[in-house]
């Protein structure tokens, strides 16, 4: 993870030799990690389409071999090999912004410029500890992942196809999250996650 921080620093002094702006290299820096996760979002995209298309047959092999698990284990894996289906690939994305939320805490950390205030906020207080107007980072921090979560139901065709009660409860848990990141870590991070879920939003739309 340093040399993940140290690089995503890096990338981000650049980024605020190009804006001057410490609110605008958060931005800059969140399109360009959404620009290379692209073709993986892409992927992602295509392998959920394959299991929506196989439910039907999925359903037929739970059925036929109703109390043989492992041949109906063998006979899923046979399908998905035939399809090409990758049942762990929907992580990768996941995964990926884990690390790089990760990256990005160590990367704001280093970014030591003089100005951090953006729009009339102190981004690089932790609104839990200054209150005040900074507390604004955590509910936009929220709403955004609401936005976001709204938009992935009906964009992603696996998550479309959840039940309602799955829904609510990844809603629940994105937001939830997203609230405690607001509230607990600088403000330049609840920045960044509100541009990242932002930009999420604006992909499922455009799909």
């Amino acid at each position: 993870m340093k040399i993940i921080g140290d690089l995503f620093g890096q990338v981000m002094f650049f980024c605020y030799g190009l804006t001057d702006s410490y609110g605008l290299t958060i931005v800059l820096f969140t399109l360009l990690t959404k620009i290379l996760l692209l073709p993986i979002s892409i992927l992602v995209q295509k392998n959920s389409i394959k299991m929506v298309k196989m439910y039907p047959e999925l359903n037929r092999i739970k059925v036929k071999y109703f109390g043989n698990k492992d041949l109906a284990s063998e006979e899923e894996y046979s399908l998905y090999k035939r399809e090409n289906y990758h049942p762990m690939l929907d992580l990768i994305p996941v995964i990926l912004q884990l690390v790089i939320l990760m990256g990005v805490v160590d990367g704001i950390r280093k970014l030591n410029i003089p100005d951090t205030s953006f729009l009339g906020l102190d981004l690089s207080v932790i609104p839990i500890k200054n209150g005040g107007i900074s507390i604004i980072i955590p509910i936009l921090a929220a709403f955004s992942s609401w936005l976001m979560c709204f938009t992935q139901n009906k964009a992603n065709v696996l998550q479309s196809e959840q039940s309602k009660a799955n829904k609510i409860i990844t809603l629940t848990l994105s937001v939830g999250l997203s609230l405690y990141l607001g509230l607990f870590v600088s403000g330049g991070i609840g920045f960044y996650w509100i541009v990242s879920n932002l930009v999420q939003h604006c992909l499922n739309i455009s799909d």
